[in-house]
């Protein structure tokens, strides 16, 4: 990566709402920082979590979690995968803007660095210019506006220089709005549902505020840090001449450090090769041998799991938290009728057959009439048949559900299953959309999942195995190793609740 020097900024003004102009609003699709306060004080309010900056409200914060002010530490925002922007427009209100007495209380940031972000196959890499900027130290939205090359995708925010606070030594962060400015197709729907997860969140923490969680199976330790055990990177231009990449776990080398985990890795893998929901007709056994299911959570955990895994790139721990503990949910039989699941499925067999008709079609299309030299088509014909090269979706939630087949299979009893499998079509996309089939397979051994595997079409293969303990009748989580297999990379991650 090129290293740029920094840039120093004027202090931003200050205002009483933000006033983003052209610019559309994103919102995050999740929030990490180095480290945030956890201790007796927000013990059952949890006023000091990272996704706070995001929740609209000035009465929340982010706040640093070292010893004194917090020079050093950094906050990530992660949005949408842009490919066409120009310029973050960042809206901050600095300090603790409860009310003025804990606005001077707290330490607030003085200069911070902002530096884009873009998801690389390692993990998260900076692009583009950093910038420095100093905040004024004053309650209200001050703007700041930082240029983006044109693929990014968050911003990490790092604390340079901090304001004392009259009492105590923590840096505090009330909110960041951001903006984009850039030629991207703006998907309102999407920052909509994105903002309702941060508010869902919010609300979801002051509900077990309220409760204490005292009947929740499962504690989570306040958050997970990760630890990189393998790291490597495939040759993809030799595969291609043997015949292509296998993102199986057979891939993964053996090593002592992780060798039991894989294990238990590729048993589920191997289950889910057996149920897999795209195999056509019976070829699934989850459909042919499984108990169609839904399920209820007795005691939610998803706002725990989300600020707990925070550092994880891959929700699929966090989207099935409330299953992973079978003392913390009850599932009951789906009485979808055998003719209806026959009817979804011959449904989906003739969309397949219309999706091979369309792109041989559009192949032979292509080959009698070729573009002029120079030009290109914006997709290939399978993307085409499928989204229409990122137009209008062809088709609603409840098609694309019933074209392609998902649903929630339970292996074993109600009450005491082995294996769950949800799979799910959905609409994905910022630029362009399109359909992506997602499936997640939990197994447990005895009351507690095993491993989590995540299945999402064209994207790497995400296996997670959990290893638990026990400690005052609860359980916990004291470790979860992935394994994240790509084309063109090999990554194993250990997750460990920070010290």
């Amino acid at each position: 990566m090129i290293l740029l020097s920094l840039l120093l900024a004027a202090a931003p003004p200050v205002l009483l709402e933000p006033d983003a102009g052209s610019a559309h609003r994103l919102h995050p699709r999740r929030v990490t920082a180095s480290s945030f306060l956890a201790n007796g004080w927000n013990k059952h309010e949890q006023n000091y979590l990272p996704l706070y900056v995001a929740d609209e409200d000035p009465t929340t914060a982010w706040v640093e979690g070292v010893k004194g002010r917090g020079e050093g530490e950094s906050l990530e925002w992660w949005g949408p995968a842009l490919t066409k922007a120009k310029a973050y427009r960042l809206f901050v209100r600095n300090g603790f803007q409860k009310t003025d007495k804990l606005f001077r209380a707290n330490a607030r940031p003085r200069k911070v660095k902002l530096e884009p972000l873009v998801q690389g196959e390692t993990g998260p890499q900076t692009t583009g210019t950093p910038l420095e900027v100093e905040l004024k130290d004053v309650r209200g939205w001050q703007e700041v506006r930082l240029p983006v090359p044109a693929k990014v995708a968050g911003v990490r925010l790092t604390l340079v220089t901090t304001y004392p606070g009259s009492a105590y030594e923590d840096t505090c962060l009330s909110d960041l709005r951001v903006y984009v400015e850039g030629d991207d197709p703006y998907r309102p729907e999407a920052e909509a549902a994105a903002f309702e997860v941060v508010r869902a969140f919010a609300l979801e923490r002051k509900q077990a505020a309220a409760r204490k969680d005292t009947g929740a199976k499962l504690a989570w330790a306040p958050r997970y840090t990760a630890e990189t055990l393998l790291s490597q990177e495939r040759d993809t231009k030799k595969a291609a001449g043997l015949g292509g990449v296998w993102t199986g776990l057979d891939s993964v080398p053996e090593q002592e450090s992780y060798r039991a985990a894989l294990a238990l890795a590729r048993n589920a893998e191997a289950l889910f090769s057996s149920v897999d929901l795209e195999l056509n007709g019976s070829g699934s056994l989850a459909r042919t041998h499984w108990t169609r299911v839904t399920y209820s959570e007795r005691q939610s955990q998803g706002a725990a799991a989300m600020t707990a895994l925070s550092a994880m790139e891959d929700d699929g721990v966090r989207d099935v938290a409330g299953l992973l503990h079978l003392g913390n949910v009850s599932f009951t039989e789906d009485k979808t009728t055998q003719a209806e699941q026959a009817a979804r499925e011959a449904e989906r067999e003739k969309y397949e057959l219309a999706q091979r008709t369309c792109v041989n079609t559009c192949e032979k299309t292509r080959k009698k009439k070729p573009l002029p030299a120079g030009e290109s088509y914006d997709c290939d014909c399978k993307d085409e048949c499928a989204d229409n090269c990122g137009g209008p979706p062809l088709y609603s939630a409840e098609e694309l559900d019933r074209r392609y087949g998902g649903g929630e299979f339970l292996q074993g009893s109600l009450e005491e299953p082995t294996a769950y499998l949800f799979g799910v079509a959905q609409q994905t996309g910022n630029r362009e959309v399109w359909v992506r089939f997602r499936q997640t397979l939990v197994t447990y051994a005895g009351d507690k999942a095993e491993v989590v595997l995540r299945q999402v079409e064209d994207a790497p293969l995400q296996v997670h195995v959990l290893d638990w303990k026990e400690s005052k009748g609860k359980a916990s989580i004291a470790s979860i190793t992935s394994f994240i297999v790509s084309s063109e990379s090999i990554r194993v991650l250990r997750y460990r609740p920070a010290t």
